[in-house]
């Protein structure tokens, strides 16, 4: 995930008073792409921070297609001091240039700059993991471009949180508090609660994904049978989807579309298929008897879904066109959770009492590696890359750095007690 920046510019003569920025991906795959022009604030030794005052989120397809470039022009600029980010990520995010021209205030070029001359900073990897730590009530915060320790989040006493997700555009993260009945929200610049999002009383909300627009979470309460979705714009509960009476919902994951919400009924051994549209439930996939579905993960084209089936220690792939059962994959020991890497192709499955990590390849659904990971794993996420999978280990109370290529533990980050769930940031924000 590359980052240029220009770093502070002083506004000299001739004074800038607008920006134009291009972008083009010289690429075959997509990318996304986050323009942030900032405001840098003086104190009287250095700057003291800054304030985003402009930003768009674009993605770009592949070179020579009709999405490849992205131009905005006319972006106000006359500050004092201001600079320019472009966070580039996704598959292709190593192939987007970077044009910056700057504008004097009757139209004259007053200066260019461009990523491939070198005039801008880059740094390859810049995002931070989020670990839900169910024990000891706390988020441990991971700095990606050192794999350390960035930040301990306090959450009040009894939250036990337990599952995580980010906005798309990684601004807040959301923790499902299990023990508090309630959704955390976190700002990712500074590692603070900014909100805290009361659900019904009893709910016992086990999980939490954030649909692709940012616009609404859900949670899928254990206690309640419900699944609740919430406004992320108003940081509040809209309404409770209901389950039928003992469906016990634990894992949720939403289509990439937005369309539909895919519910893992630990209680009655199903999969439902809510339509985000109606907030209704549409359908019911039945697994086996005795399977007890914890988590559910969706491939990046939304075409299979992944029920993890922790009892029958197994994977069953759902053709999402039809909520069919395609197959059901063996994969480990008691698995808890599993990520589909984003270019679709591998899916990891956290295995608890198998101390490891197993691949199923996307397109044949057949188990390709399975790599050690002690601690007894339970949760995966992806950097967007698909270069570093970042595992929850529960008894050692850890996040396990995989290579996501040849599976080898690359380094064991500390976090708190009874480590449960990881996600990380899909773009970087201030």
């Amino acid at each position: 995930m590359p980052i240029y920046d220009t770093g502070p510019i002083e506004n000299r003569s001739p004074r800038t008073t607008r920006l134009a920025v291009r972008l083009i991906n010289d690429g075959r795959t997509d990318a996304i792409a986050s323009i942030q022009a900032y405001e840098v604030i003086p104190a009287e030794a250095g700057f003291a921070g800054t304030v985003l005052f402009a930003l768009h989120l674009v993605r770009l397809t592949p070179f020579g297609t009709e999405g490849s470039v992205f131009s905005v022009t006319d972006v106000p600029a006359d500050f004092d001091v201001f600079g320019v980010r472009i966070v580039a990520s996704g598959l292709g995010g190593a192939n987007v240039a970077v044009a910056l021209t700057q504008f004097g205030g009757e139209g004259e070029t007053v200066a260019v700059r461009s990523s491939s001359t070198g005039e801008f900073s880059r740094v390859g990897r810049l995002l931070s993991a989020f670990n839900a730590n169910v024990g000891n009530d706390t988020v441990t915060v991971v700095d990606t471009s050192a794999n350390t320790v960035a930040a301990t989040v306090a959450l009040p006493a009894g939250s036990s949180p337990i599952a995580v997700d980010v906005m798309p555009d990684g601004t807040r993260a959301y923790v499902a508090n299990f023990g508090g009945d309630s959704v955390s929200v976190l700002d990712t610049a500074s590692n603070a609660v900014v909100g805290t999002i009361p659900l019904a009383p009893g709910s016992t909300p086990a999980s939490i994904a954030i649909a692709p627009g940012g616009m609404l979470a859900y949670t899928g309460n254990l206690g309640n049978d419900t699944v609740s979705v919430i406004d992320t714009a108003a940081n509040a509960s809209q309404l409770a989807v209901p389950m039928p009476a003992g469906s016990r919902p634990f894992g949720v994951a939403v289509t990439p579309d937005g369309a539909r919400v895919y519910v893992a009924n630990s209680g009655n051994d199903t999969v439902a298929v809510i339509n985000a549209l109606t907030n209704a439930v549409e359908d019911t996939i039945d697994l086996p008897a005795g399977s007890l579905p914890i988590a559910v993960a969706i491939g990046p084209d939304g075409g299979r879904a992944y029920a993890v089936n922790q009892n029958a220690d197994s994977v069953s792939v759902i053709d999402t066109s039809d909520n069919s059962i395609v197959t059901t994959v063996l994969a480990g020991t008691l698995p808890f959770g599993a990520a589909v890497s984003p270019d679709g192709s591998r899916v990891f499955v956290a295995g608890n009492l198998s101390n490891s990590v197993v691949v199923l390849n996307a397109a044949t659904n057949a188990v390709v590696a399975e790599f050690p990971t002690p601690g007894r794993p339970v949760s995966v996420a992806f950097t967007p890359d698909g270069a570093v999978a970042y595992v929850s280990t529960q008894v050692n109370d850890a996040i396990a750095v995989l290579d996501a290529a040849s599976g080898e533990v690359t380094g064991t980050l500390p976090a708190g007690t009874s480590s449960r769930a990881v996600a990380v940031t899909p773009i970087l924000l201030f």
